[in-house]
Formats: C-alpha cells, structure tokens, sequence
C-alpha cells in the first residue's frame, strides 16, 4: 500500500487496453488512465489539488479518511458472496436420462433415482440454512424421468417461503417429457424451467439427440411454445457451443432473438464426462472461441442499437459487478469460488458435493459427506472443502491480472482438464476465454458511444436480479 501524508494508494494491477492503462484495485476501484496519467499515479506524483486527483479519489484509486468507508462498501457489496450462507441447492432427483447427447457432463453408467427419504432431508437443509434468498434447482440426468420425487420437492419447497425467507425453484429439463399435467404443476408452484437449445434445428440436432439418433428441436421449441401459450410462463433455453457452433454466431443468436428470448449465455463446451470421448469432433481452441464470441457480441449490440432487447449472459453479470458494483451471485466469478459457500449439490444416494462440477467430475474427490448422516455445519466446515476453497483463489493463480476484483475460477474444472486443483492458470482454457471477455468488455468501455451505453443498460437491469448460475 502506497501511501503519502494524507492519502494513501491502494496496491493496484494495470492493462493496457485501446492505447491507455486500465488500472484497477482489490476494494474495486477502477479507470482508464492516459499513459502520463498512469506515470503520475505509478510514481506517486499526485498533488491533490490536481484534477487528476480529484478524478482518481471519486474512482476509489486513491483513498483518504473521507471516503475509506465507502470504498469498504463497495468491496461488501461487489462480494456479498463472501458474507452469505449457501444460496444455490441442487438436488440432482436422478441421474437416469431419455437422451444422448454427445457433449453431456453428467453422464453415468448406472442411472439411479432420490428416494423420498433423501428429498425429505434436502427439504430440512433448505429450511435450516441462514440465508433469506435460497434457489432449489432440480437437475439430472432427466429430472422429469423421476416425478413424483420432483413434484415432492417442488411443493415441498414452496411450504418453506415465508417473511424473512424466499424460495425460489427451478427446473433443468430436456422438456422432452413434459405435458400438460406438469406444466400445471409447474405454473401452480411458480417453478423457473430453463432448458437447451443450441441454436437452430440443423445446429441443436447435431447433438441433442433421442436415443434413436433423432433430434430434439422441434419438440423442445414447440414444448417451450405450448408452456407459454397454456399456461403464460416463458422457458428459459441455455446454448452449449461446440465446434459445430462456431460458424454460425449470428445465426444462433438470431434463433434466441425469433424464440422471445431476450438473454443468451455463450457458454463452450468443456472437456468431461461424455464430451471426452467425442472431444476431436466437440472440441476447439480458446482462440477460436474468441473469434466466436467476438461476432456474436457484435451482433447483440447492433441488435440492441436496433431496438431488439437481447443481453449476453457472462457480460451482464461481469457488467453488473463492474459498473454497478453489485454481487448478481453467480457462482463462477466468486473469488474463492462459490463452492458450498454458495452452492451445494445433493446426489440421488444424499452424497453431498460443493458443486455441479464436483459431482459430474466422478468419484468421491471432492464429496463432503451424506444428507442421511452428516450435519451441513460439519460439511461446511471440512478440511477438504477450505482446501478447495483455498485453491481457488485468484488472487494467487492471477495476482498481476486488472480484473481481479470481479473474476474467479473453478479448481472443479481445472482438476478434471489439468488434473491438479492447482491450476496452471495461463495454460487454462477457461482462464484464456474469460480473460479475453473482461479484456473485450473493458475495451468497449474505454470506446465509449453507444455500445458502453448499452453495457450501462444491462448493468442496471443486473444490479436488480439474483443469477446464481
């Protein structure tokens, strides 16, 4: 900490970025400066009464006994994670599934089904955890494939909303085996539903198949579309983007757009469970996302300047955290990452993971306990868990990174590609991918006009929702 009579520096990390410097600060504190600027702040030559001063102060890079208080809450507010009980429950009701699809990470060999009994128990954790705003998810396999357990634990948890205590529940489903009967009970009980859909029927048919071979589209859009009309509740659809993908960006955004969508997550595909074996066909390079997710983004802004309301996810939530310096909960960029302090998976058996990735990863590496036998303080407060929680700090694996104050990483995922929860960040794909999206969002900050206006528009609408995938 540098520090002066009576001001003081924060240690800072800097980029540069479009021919200036972005600097940034670990209490999230942040600018571009021009490089005499950036020569100034480097080597202490700030005079306060200087506008360059005044400039830096307001955007807490340089702090005084006038406004510490407020940068601290800046840093509580960007991290309300870190101050938080676990929001995100999943409960995974089987691990059975009526598809092949060929990139699918929860893929097992055996399929097995959650008793009542283990429903029961994630019904008491839900009750019993301290945070006001929890979200129960119901996963798979195919969640659907085991009803009666799913609808136990959908109306179970709609029981547990009371003042002081806000339940949300939603449902990840292929939607293949949903009818009017569930849609009913869906609607009835307020149930979020989010599925997949890859782009257009050429590109999701590709690999979201029956195990027939056939395709999914068609079902799923017109499942989605008979939701919506029957019942007023609009699915949510989640693209996972493989190297058939790559070609089309606009063409796929231009799908979500004709589907009433008005968000879309470009999410790559990753390297486990069934994308191993088929990974020369899935795959790609980090660069070759880049190129992608560039022209997508480019398309969603001249879209927006066109009028059409359509956000990309990872940049509104980045977007929220740096410019409107709240914490939208998502479990990704959580620095440690949100594993059990944030989110916990429960198996079909009551095996508990720290997360989605955990459990999808196979074997008991990374099982804190069992919902049947162990108590959630206990598992919260594990060895094994502080050892990944300690892994994942970005603070180590990016200590000279400018985006530090708003990004994470998941030791989950580094453990499945490198084999170590160590990572060696810079060799990481996902490190090189979500580099690039601050690098390619702060750039389009530092342009100014009409796209950092849109950017202030999404970070407005994020500041006011939870998304804690």
């Amino acid at each position: 900490m540098k520090k002066t009579d009576n001001f003081f520096i924060p240690p800072f990390n800097s980029r540069r970025i479009n021919g200036r410097y972005l600097v940034s600060n670990r209490l999230c504190g942040w600018d571009f400066l021009a490089p005499d600027e950036f020569r100034q702040l480097n080597a202490l030559g700030l005079a306060r009464a200087t506008p360059l001063f005044a400039r830096l102060r307001s955007r807490g890079l340089v702090a005084d006994a006038d406004n510490v208080r407020q940068l601290i809450r800046d840093f509580r507010s960007v991290n309300t994670n870190l101050f938080a009980d676990t929001s995100l429950h999943i409960a995974v009701v089987t691990t059975r599934c009526n598809l092949q699809c060929s990139y699918c990470q929860a893929r097992v060999p055996e399929g097995r089904d959650m008793s009542l009994e283990v429903a029961r128990q994630v019904l008491r954790y839900l009750e019993d955890v301290r945070n006001p705003h929890v979200t129960l998810e119901l996963q798979g396999g195919e969640p659907l494939v085991n009803w009666p357990v799913a609808k136990f634990l959908i109306e179970g948890a709609r029981r547990l909303g009371r003042p002081g205590k806000n339940v949300t529940v939603s449902l990840v489903s292929n939607l293949t085996l949903l009818d009017e009967a569930k849609m009913r009970v869906l609607a009835d009980n307020d149930v979020k539903v989010c599925t997949s859909l890859d782009g257009p029927a050429d590109i999701h048919d590709r690999h979201r198949v029956l195990p027939n071979g056939r395709g999914t589209y068609r079902v799923v859009t017109g499942k989605a579309r008979e939701f919506s009309k029957k019942f007023g509740r609009q699915v949510s659809f989640l693209p996972t983007i493989t190297a058939a993908s790559l070609r089309h960006p606009r063409q796929i955004v231009d799908e979500y757009v004709r589907q009433g969508q008005t968000q879309i997550s470009l999410r790559p595909v990753n390297n486990m469970g069934g994308a191993e074996c088929g990974w020369e066909a899935l795959g790609y390079s980090p660069e070759a996302f880049q190129r992608f997710y560039r022209v997508a983004m480019e398309h969603i802004l001249e879209l927006n300047r066109k009028g059409v309301e359509m956000h990309e996810r990872m940049a509104r939530v980045i977007l929220t955290k740096v410019l409107a310096k709240k914490d939208p909960m998502f479990v990704d960029l959580m620095n440690p990452c949100g594993a059990g302090r944030a989110q916990m998976a429960y198996m079909p058996d009551g095996g508990c993971f720290p997360c989605d990735e955990a459990r999808m990863v196979g074997g008991d590496m990374f099982k804190l306990g069992n919902i049947l036998q162990d108590r959630y303080q206990d598992m919260m407060s594990s060895d094994k868990l502080l050892y990944l929680l300690q892994a994942s700090c970005a603070d180590i694996a990016q200590y000279a990174s400018p985006f530090i104050p708003w990004t994470g990483y998941c030791p989950v995922v580094n453990y499945a590609l490198q084999h170590n929860v160590v990572s060696k960040t810079r060799c990481s794909s996902a490190f090189k991918i979500l580099d690039f999206q601050f690098e390619y969002i702060f750039g389009k900050l530092e342009e100014g006009g009409w796209a950092a206006e849109v950017f202030r528009r999404w970070a407005e609408r994020g500041a006011g929702t939870k998304d804690p995938r």
